[in-house]
């Protein structure tokens, strides 16, 4: 989906790697004028430049990477622990964005992209030998290039949803409009259109309850499986028992409040303060709280303060991650109806084209695989603006090198 925008904006994906192979399916569905190969691409660099070769002879504009990130997203429970057995185990994936050295050193591409979560700019790793910060192991990778790390948030660029990746591009020694870049301090970006305070002409994010209403979506309800699916095949949602729906019911709509928040007693009306699991008054369980039994005893779910959480109306969406379908995950609730988002709104959300082909998902009844692609994407919109801006740098630099042999 994040290649999407790249050759929307003029570029063509002529090979693409991807281990897993209903992934490959999807994305071969999408793009059936690139070769996939479903390879590790750790193993697989000489077998992708030699498919490269036998597409073209055209030097390589534009090399991306976008590797998973599970071992340092912010949706990930070890967030932050980075030494915890989980991280530990993540730590080969984190690496994986290093990859694109080798791939570089021989196909020598003009321009190379690599995303990932903005917390990877900091992350120390160990490549070849060495152990440092992802950036400067590729500075010292690809010394040909000049590598300019920057965090993107695409509401900056309209998008209605607080999205911060981390967007490493780095621009090849002998591209003539490189020295133009650094002699004015550019980077090779978009320039932002919104800005959380509009100022200079600059206007505000869109917020989710602008976007939700000009979409003018079925109204979903988790309250049944009749009420929580809509016409479109992708606009539904899972349905909640009794006392999931009331956690999420009963926070006041478009308040942006948490169910731990809904302070009602659901047997004797009385007001119970929040962090409480019984009731003082008539030692009923707070039902309408996250709560779990344990031996008989119920217990508030521990969770964070965005858990369990309306979106605010007047602000752009949080990150839409992998999580999207899980009610206790980060600001996940419908700002007004009693649900989560849909995995069509999540897709929208992330400015998937409608067009987009999701056949095989759909027709193997793997519909979280929608849910965990559409999460894991940097928006088509923003790699669109992305592809132009870059389309417009390679266009101004007569790069002296010639084609790929």
């Amino acid at each position: 989906m994040s290649d999407l925008g790249y050759e929307m904006a003029g570029f063509q994906f002529l090979v693409q790697v991807e281990i897993d192979q209903r992934r490959a399916a999807i994305g071969s569905d999408n793009f059936p004028s690139s070769a996939w190969l479903v390879r590790d691409v750790r193993v697989s660099h000489d077998e992708v430049a030699a498919a490269y070769c036998r597409s073209t002879s055209r030097q390589l504009d534009l090399l991306v990477a976008t590797p998973p990130c599970q071992g340092m997203s912010s949706s990930n429970p070890s967030r932050g622990k980075r030494q915890t057995p989980q991280a530990k185990a993540l730590e080969e994936k984190n690496r994986l964005m290093l990859e694109v050295i080798p791939l570089a050193q021989l196909l020598k591409p003009r321009i190379i992209v690599v995303e990932n979560v903005r917390q990877i700019l900091t992350l120390n790793v160990e490549y070849d030998g060495a152990k440092s910060q992802v950036v400067d192991l590729l500075r010292d990778g690809l010394q040909d290039y000049e590598v300019f790390p920057n965090v993107v948030n695409v509401a900056d660029y309209g998008i209605p949803q607080v999205r911060k990746r981390a967007l490493i591009v780095a621009v090849h020694k002998d591209e003539t409009c490189l020295e133009s870049m650094l002699s004015r301090s550019r980077t090779p970006l978009p320039p932002p259109t919104h800005a959380e305070q509009s100022n200079n002409g600059v206007r505000p994010w869109v917020s989710i309850r602008e976007w939700l209403e000009a979409m003018e979506y079925e109204p979903l309800d988790a309250r049944s499986k009749d009420a929580a699916r809509g016409t479109h095949p992708l606009h539904f949602v899972p349905a909640y028992g009794p006392d999931r729906y009331r956690q999420v019911s009963e926070i006041p709509e478009r308040s942006g409040r948490s169910a731990y928040d809904n302070d009602t007693c659901p047997s004797c009306g009385r007001q119970v303060d929040t962090g409480l699991i019984l009731c003082p008054a008539c030692s009923a369980v707070m039902r309408n709280r996250p709560y779990v039994e344990r031996n008989g005893r119920p217990f508030l779910i521990r969770g964070f303060h965005s858990s369990y959480r309306r979106m605010n109306p007047e602000r752009p969406a949080y990150t839409i991650t992998t999580n999207s379908s899980h009610v206790g995950s980060d600001f996940k609730i419908h700002p007004w109806e009693n649900r989560v988002l849909s995995t069509l709104e999540c897709a929208d959300l992330q400015t998937v084209p409608r067009f987009y082909d999701w056949t095989r998902a759909k027709e193997g009844r793997t519909f979280y695989l929608i849910r965990n692609l559409v999460g894991e994407a940097f928006p088509t919109y923003f790699t669109y603006l992305h592809g132009r801006a870059l389309s417009d740098l390679l266009s101004s630099s007569a790069s002296p090198r010639g084609p790929l042999r």
